[in-house]
């Protein structure tokens, strides 16, 4: 029997966002409309019309995604695809449409945008279903608003039905001269990324314009295995696979596609302008995230995001983006924050770490925020959560000086095992093998003190861990 299938794509890194999306917590897991997030309101949005999910995400993510699935009583209802390397939408689709069946439908979705109407997206997949079945790849195109150059364009031709076009041909993200051609001709609209079609239809596709990558997954595909309701592929057989998009690899060759014009209204939350846009105003037309830490005197037009931690005043201010975070502040022109892309690029080059990052970063047993470090030294408060414990281990280039502030630990240090108590503290020598556990039902607080050099999270070797990691 033939299922409808809701393929998420879930492994961006939502840079253009940054500083409050990083790699380890991109913008499709933070909440910011609302009390779930972008990820969350995906998944939900296809739950009541599709028989199955296919969450495909990397590593560094799977864990956060698990949680946010585990808050909406999710988790037991999806299979996860894990990415050990990215290599673009073309191989994640392909990977996860190798676990399904020829006659499956697939509906596609990123994971990061903004959809309100739900009724109506359901409505307009509902009645393109039938052109799915006769082989077609369908794309939702976005009425466009304005000559947005941070989008890509869909060409169309014949009227169909139903608001089904003919695709004509996929453009790549225009300059302003190009986008206001394009807006002026009127059978131009923008790309949302959405997509929907038979799988072998997709398969066959892309099997016949881009056959080494085709190949390249099958085999990663056939020298992996589910393990519970997971799969995840060897990191050398991922890196053989070309890194290409869907739109490039098989939307811009196929004469299969076709376009829907979206009735549902959508954002890609792809900029601070556009957050600016989807955010409630106060009555000099600011969008704020927690007002309350912020004193605002005659300051008009702007996108204000305070830090959790400090108050910021802002006087006379008008048409900015302020955001502000625990280690890094970006202040912008509204209408240039585009340009926040560029600039994270040039940021790695300086410190990898501030991109990839937050001062807090969550993990599958818990937390642990830097609370003071330098080349030499590093101070960590970590929390974790009851009945987890992290991974034996030891690292080569650092020691480790454990003070328990609440809670009790089981530590373990070389062939010893012992219980530290709050106002209680141990030592892990360098190249000591040791584990970190909560045995108890209240969350445990302890603050880490490492001392050596480099002072990275790569000087992990694991020896056992209960999250499968490398």
């Amino acid at each position: 029997m033939r299922e409808i299938v809701n393929i998420v794509l879930a492994g961006g890194s939502g840079t253009r966002l940054w500083p409050i999306s990083r790699t380890l917590l991109p913008k499709q897991f933070l909440k910011l409309n609302g009390d779930m997030s972008f990820f969350q309101q995906t998944i939900l949005r296809h739950k009541d019309f599709v028989d199955k999910t296919i969450v495909v995400v990397n590593d560094k993510q799977y864990f956060l995604a698990l949680e946010q699935l585990e808050e909406i009583s999710m988790e037991d209802k999806v299979v996860f695809v894990i990415e050990t390397v990215g290599r673009n939408t073309a191989p994640a689709i392909c990977l996860a449409s190798m676990l399904l069946r020829g006659e499956d439908i697939a509906i596609v979705t990123p994971s990061d945008h903004l959809i309100k109407d739900n009724e109506s997206y359901k409505r307009d997949f509902e009645s393109a279903m039938q052109f799915l079945s006769d082989n077609k790849i369908l794309t939702f195109g976005i009425k466009p608003e304005s000559p947005k150059t941070d989008y890509g364009y869909i060409e169309t031709g014949q009227l169909i039905e139903n608001n089904i076009f003919e695709t004509v041909k996929f453009h790549e993200k225009p300059d302003k001269e190009t986008a206001e051609n394009y807006i002026s001709k009127g059978n131009f609209l923008w790309n949302s990324g959405i997509f929907g079609f038979k799988v072998k239809s997709y398969l066959n596709e892309l099997e016949r314009f881009e056959p080494d990558m085709y190949k390249s997954c099958q085999q990663a595909f056939l020298n992996s295995k589910m393990n519970g309701n997971m799969i995840r592929f060897k990191k050398e057989l991922m890196e053989k696979i070309p890194a290409n998009s869907i739109d490039y690899a098989v939307m811009e060759k196929t004469d299969k596609g076709i376009t829907k014009l979206a009735s549902f209204d959508w954002s890609d939350v792809g900029s601070f302008d556009s957050l600016f846009q989807i955010h409630q105003k106060d009555e000099n037309n600011n969008a704020i995230y927690r007002p309350e830490n912020l004193i605002n005197m005659d300051s008009k037009n702007n996108l204000i995001i305070t830090s959790k931690s400090r108050a910021m005043v802002a006087i006379d201010i008008n048409d900015l983006i302020v955001v502000d975070t625990k280690d890094a502040i970006l202040i912008s022109n509204k209408g240039s924050s585009s340009k926040v892309k560029e600039a994270v690029k040039l940021l790695k080059e300086k410190n990898n770490e501030i991109v990839e990052s937050h001062i807090t970063t969550f993990r599958p047993w818990g937390s642990f925020t830097i609370l003071a470090s330098n080349k030499m030294y590093k101070v960590k408060k970590i929390y974790v959560k009851p009945h987890k414990r992290l991974s034996l281990q030891y690292h080569n280039h650092r020691s480790e000086h454990w003070v328990v502030v609440t809670g009790q630990a089981k530590v373990t240090i070389g062939n010893a095992v012992m219980l530290i108590k709050e106002n209680e503290s141990v030592y892990v020598p360098i190249g000591e093998k040791h584990r970190l556990e909560n045995p108890t039902d209240r969350d445990l607080e302890i603050i880490e003190i490492q001392v050596g050099f480099p002072l990275t999270e790569d000087d992990i070797v694991r020896i056992e861990d209960d999250y499968k990691r490398e």
